[in-house]
């Protein structure tokens, strides 16, 4: 195999690259919208969607804690902000 051939650079739009061959994760997506501060549940993935008002020292954090425990928590301070969390079925 030609050193070319032996990377893969993951568009992260497509499957995931495993051992040298692109494959698809099969599945449905559950996409949850939360606005709640603290405890959010267990979710595969969460990010920020949507935040307001973000002036200096305002800030909107998502954080999976333990990590790999799939337990996500939002923190928020002086502005509002919508986490997207990802269940795969």
């Amino acid at each position: 195999m030609a050193a070319a051939d032996a990377f893969h650079v993951p568009d992260w739009h497509v499957g995931q690259c495993q051992s040298g061959t692109w494959g698809t994760i099969g599945g449905k997506l559950k996409v949850t919208q939360l606005s709640t501060t603290g405890y959010l549940g267990q979710f595969d993935f969460c990010a920020i969607a949507r935040m307001g008002n973000a002036e200096d020292a305002h800030y909107c954090q998502v954080v999976e804690s333990p990590a790999g425990s799939r337990k996500w928590y939002k923190y928020e301070h002086k502005t509002g902000c919508i986490a997207s969390c990802v269940t795969l079925n």
